[in-house]
């Protein structure tokens, strides 16, 4: 479970350094494969850091967003097993959190999700292909990854992963967040949320060290940070009616912080072809719990089915 204490204190400025990025690396396993860290420019000229895994015979392209508090470092153990199987991807810190120059500031909706098609752009470029390519979102990323397809339908994303999607759906959750979210706008703008991870036990060795010590994964929240992700959340639900994309929505057994009856309002509101996935016993972040080679190779099997059918079409043209 991960909760969020209000503190009373002023947030402390972070500032990116060579130490927090060389501790961030500093738990690769050779084992895993090739990673390339850089940055890509983003429409408004802003630097974004990122991480790619190239796959060695690419089937297909895959595109990683992190959820809330975390950053690119989120998928360092399960982009190569991807990668293996065929699949490059790309991971990159979005707008408020990682090493972004941002970090711990909101920007905004419009401008987190423009950076997705800046990054499909970048991705398309730096591997010089048009492999078909998927969006895999988990928590806050699922939410940012309905508003990117409901946005750009012409990204021709081939697919939708969404892991643990951030959706707020019912009206009384709906009122809370809305009244908390005025709150912290006008008495706790310059206030931290705590996040407080009590689902380590539950999550795999390497996620546990990463989320309690990598400098580079938030442990507290700025309040106006969070309360643009709340915001983002509520809008998802009503967005996924404007998404045609091919979706697998997964569902935590065990999730503490979401509500499955949101998510399902969210799934149900997509109104392209969709599958739901639950998960049994599985925490909120699913990808990096024990759960999450059962969650892994699930979506690989979904991904290949897509990959099949589209040659099949292409065969019948």
């Amino acid at each position: 479970m991960v909760m969020y204490h209000l503190v009373l204190r002023k947030s402390v400025p972070w500032t990116r350094s060579i130490e927090n990025c060389r501790w961030a690396f500093a738990g690769f396993d050779p084992r895993n494969g090739h990673v390339n860290v850089g940055s890509f420019s983003a429409s408004d000229g802003a630097e974004v850091p990122y991480r790619l895994w190239l796959a060695k015979k690419p089937r297909a392209l895959i595109l990683l967003l992190h959820g809330c508090c975390d950053y690119s470092g989120a998928f360092d153990d399960i982009a190569p097993k991807l990668a293996v199987r065929g699949y490059s991807c790309l991971a990159y810190d979005q707008r408020g959190f990682g090493a972004t120059a941002s970090r711990g500031n909101w920007t905004s909706q419009d401008r987190i999700v423009a950076d997705v098609r800046d990054a499909i752009l970048f991705f398309r470029v730096r591997t010089k292909c048009e492999l078909p390519l998927f969006i895999i979102g988990e928590s806050m990323g699922g939410s940012v990854a309905v508003h990117t397809a409901a946005t750009y339908s012409d990204l021709e994303v081939r697919g939708l992963v969404l892991v643990a999607p951030g959706a707020l759906g019912s009206i009384l959750r709906n009122t809370l967040y809305g009244w908390l979210i005025r709150t912290l706008r006008l008495f706790a703008r310059h206030s931290e949320i705590v996040v407080e991870r009590n689902d380590i036990e539950v999550l795999t060795s390497a996620a546990a060290i990463r989320l309690l010590g990598d400098p580079m994964a938030m442990q507290s929240i700025p309040a106006e940070l969070l309360a643009g992700v709340i915001a983002m959340s509520y809008a998802a639900v009503s967005a996924a009616t404007q998404v045609h994309t091919p979706t697998l929505t997964m569902i935590a057994g065990k999730d503490d912080l979401l509500r499955s009856v949101c998510v399902r309002q969210l799934h149900e509101n997509l109104n392209g072809p969709k599958v739901w996935m639950p998960v049994k016993n599985a925490p909120h972040l699913l990808l990096h719990s024990r759960h999450g080679g059962i969650a892994l190779g699930y979506i690989r099997r979904w991904i290949k089915r897509h990959l099949r059918f589209q040659l099949r079409a292409d065969a019948h043209d």
